[in-house]
């Protein structure tokens, strides 16, 4: 799918903020105190619309096929699943961040990825601009984990790192400037694939299978507060926390806002035919469907 990026809205205005804390080139910093008569965010994440499919990659495009295929379609498929909702349109992994809080809690978050049976997880991990992300690889196999930021269009390669079996690495992120989006990719297996945004203070949360979350601490004050998922665009909203108090706000998505390209609509006989003449091993650990 094509990333549908809106930062360029965010130039030169205060939401800025929210994504170059702590980056030494823009003067933003974050000062820990102790928060006294903090305020609690919550809210829900909403996906409308009709179900976006998953992505199809054919596993005989890539090496460990047997090792790999303990999750797929059993038809030699791994599908990547990168819409996640409820019944009720909950949107999972969706990251709600609130801007600009100059200080506040401590902030000793460490991001940390997890490969498992050739899947990156979690899908959607927010990460520090100049901090170490913590990469663990559970898998018997060897996997290469590329990192790159993004803006807009434009990628850069930040870095390339051979995780060899049941290993674990850790990697400083170096955003270039003026990109905020974070991505990772295997460069053995293409499915594995995982997504994250740069945070600059501790008031920050990604939704749940419910598409809820709780940002609890917040020191009182008016605040702008932006949700953000891969291949949506990026929203942004008003709130005002009261000491000791409760506020709430929730984001709509629409599905139709994702630009789907024809060949990861296709469903079926892709390359299936190349398979007749073996047999597969039916999935060990999850058998996915569309």
């Amino acid at each position: 799918m094509r990333l549908r990026s809106t930062f360029a809205w965010m130039i030169g205005a205060s939401l800025l903020g929210v994504l170059t804390l702590g980056l030494p080139s823009t003067g933003w910093t974050y000062d820990e105190i102790t928060v006294t008569s903090g305020g609690t965010l919550t809210g829900q994440a909403v996906l409308d619309g009709p179900p976006l499919p998953a992505r199809i990659f054919h596993l005989v495009f890539s090496p460990n096929l047997g090792f790999c295929g303990k999750i797929s379609d059993g038809k030699g498929n791994r599908l990547l699943k990168e819409f996640q909702a409820a019944p009720d349109g909950g949107f999972q992994g969706v990251v709600v961040a609130v801007v600009g809080v100059e200080k506040g809690k401590t902030f000793d978050y460490a991001p940390k990825i997890e490969i498992e049976n050739c899947r990156i997880a979690p899908f959607v991990t927010p990460i520090r601009n100049h901090h170490p992300l913590s990469i663990v690889n559970k898998d018997t196999i060897t996997h290469d984990i590329q990192a790159y930021s993004l803006a807009d269009a434009y990628t850069f390669a930040m870095f390339n790192k051979p995780m060899l079996p049941e290993s674990t690495a850790s990697k400083d992120i170096r955003m270039r400037k003026g990109h905020y989006i974070f991505r990772t990719q295997c460069g053995v297996h293409d499915f594995m694939q995982s997504w994250g945004m740069a945070v600059g203070n501790p008031y920050f949360a990604v939704t749940g299978a419910d598409g809820r979350y709780t940002i609890p601490d917040l020191p009182p004050g008016d605040y702008d507060v932006i949700a953000w998922h891969p291949h949506m665009k990026v929203q942004a909203q008003r709130v005002t926390v009261s000491p000791n108090g409760h506020a709430a706000l929730d984001f709509r998505f629409h599905s139709f806002e994702v630009d789907i390209p024809l060949h990861d609509l296709q469903t079926a006989y892709r390359l299936e035919t190349a398979l007749y003449l073996r047999t597969l091993a039916p999935p060990s650990v999850e058998l996915q469907t569309p």
